[in-house]
């Protein structure tokens, strides 16, 4: 299946019977949840460009929104039609195929993707060779493209960095090398036992968090259930600044004012 990237972002599945359900509340909520991490990332999202013949690769490290310090490789390969759209530098006609190891890729499309022929070629090593075999029953039983949050994240930062001049990949891109890149990419497997293993991380300290705070209850409850009271009476009056105030102030330094870094 062809398609541009802003064909996929208007329709992911392909299908000419219309738009895709719902596609102005995925935009609206990828929006919001990337300008929460822009954010928290403090602007600097990482990329490199690439060049091959007349070819062109963008790759991200897209953050999680839940580990922190922890980021999905994202890559975008954009091929040309025809020699008039080589001479347009536009990529947004380019055709584009897709790689990630967000899970929700790797569980969900990653088969769906590679079938229709809009999986990297070059990257299927560094894929679940199960994902790569087996159709996704359970998560994408029709086996469709859809959406995949790493790589709506990765057109709208596109959009922001003004990624789309095939000239400045040339001039500030690196040549591609297939072994070259292989190394740079962590291989799918390798990086959801990552990912699991950091949200237990997490969910174990919750839990000690949550044990001392118990403990803490039984051991003295008046004081506790005092300073509760107190707590909770300042975290209404807090929370009610904090929406109304804080957010608002960083949401809007983050749009138009956002810094990236290169690898």
């Amino acid at each position: 299946m062809e398609m541009s990237f802003p064909d996929y972002i208007d329709n992911p599945s392909g299908s000419k019977n219309g738009v895709w359900t719902h596609r102005t509340m995925y935009k609206d909520m990828y929006n919001q949840k990337l300008t929460k991490i822009l954010v928290r990332e403090t602007g600097k999202i990482k990329y490199q460009q690439y060049v091959y013949k007349d070819n062109y690769i963008v790759h991200f490290k897209i953050p999680s929104e839940v580990i922190p310090d922890f980021y999905y490789d994202t890559v975008i390969e954009f091929s040309p039609v025809d020699q008039m759209m080589i001479n347009s530098n536009n990529l947004k006609r380019y055709n584009v195929k897709f790689y990630s190891n967000d899970p929700a890729f790797v569980f969900t499309f990653a088969y769906s993707f590679l079938q229709n022929d809009m999986f990297i070629r070059d990257l299927v090593p560094r894929m679940s060779k199960e994902a790569v075999k087996k159709a996704a029953v359970q998560t994408n039983p029709k086996n469709e493209v859809g959406y995949v949050k790493s790589i709506y994240f990765t057109y709208i930062l596109m959009d922001k960095y003004n990624l789309w001049n095939a000239q400045d990949y040339k001039q500030y891109g690196k040549i591609y090398s297939k072994s070259s890149f292989l190394k740079e990419i962590t291989h799918a497997d390798e990086k959801v036992k990552d990912r699991t293993d950091q949200q237990e991380k997490i969910n174990k300290e919750k839990k000690i968090d949550k044990e001392k705070l118990k403990n803490r209850s039984k051991s003295n409850p008046k004081n506790v259930t005092s300073s509760n009271n107190v707590t909770t009476s300042n975290n209404i009056k807090n929370n009610s600044k904090s929406k109304n105030v804080s957010t608002i102030k960083n949401i809007g330094k983050s749009k138009g004012n956002v810094n990236f870094n290169k690898f």
